[in-house]
């Protein structure tokens, strides 16, 4: 009766190690899926939102990237298209973007994801309207770039931007970088 009652106990806390073991490797299967497609949202979806903030164009792909409530609040977005921004009197033909990803969280059992992210766009190339041209400078105005907390959320099976603070401003300078806290 001992060498069974052992048996039993040996060959159940195995079977507990093992379905410990295999709950913590599909948990972090999971958390990598979750985070990858998170980066892809982010990565394409910032730089998405710069191109049409500097060109107009193409707003409808935002869809794919963004939750419908941000894009209706985002101030950014909402100046390139009711006439206010900087960048309306230029016609831009190209652009660097970079985009850093300092955080990154999300636990497979949320649907939403939280990431810290510095985004800059080094250069602008274009020029200015020729209605415009002896009015102001040949070169479109430098971006304010900046370090951002995003919210990201799962809305039916798709993840999209939800929430952007800036936390400080990347002036973008001619060879230096100046970050400033936005309060």
């Amino acid at each position: 009766m001992v060498y069974i009652r052992r048996m039993i106990w040996f060959i159940a806390s195995r079977l507990a190690l093992l379905c410990a073991l295999l709950g913590m490797l599909v948990c972090g299967f999971f958390m990598c899926l979750d985070l990858g497609n998170v980066y892809i949202v982010l990565d394409e979806g910032l730089e998405k939102r710069v191109e049409v903030i500097l060109t107009r164009e193409d707003a409808e792909s935002l869809n794919k990237y963004f939750h419908y409530d941000f894009l209706n609040a985002d101030p950014a977005l909402i100046s390139a298209f009711d006439g206010t921004s900087v960048y309306d009197d230029y016609t831009i033909s190209d652009f660097e973007y970079e985009l850093t990803i300092e955080s990154l969280w999300s636990w497979p059992w949320d649907d939403y994801a939280t990431c810290t992210v510095v985004e800059r766009v080094p250069s602008i190339t274009g020029r200015v309207i020729s209605s415009h041209a002896g009015e102001l400078p040949a070169d479109p105005p430098s971006w304010t770039g900046g370090r951002y907390n995003i919210t990201l959320v799962n809305d039916n099976g798709e993840w999209k931007i939800i929430g952007m603070q800036q936390t400080a401003e990347l002036l973008e300078g001619e060879e230096v970088t100046e970050e400033r806290l936005v309060e």
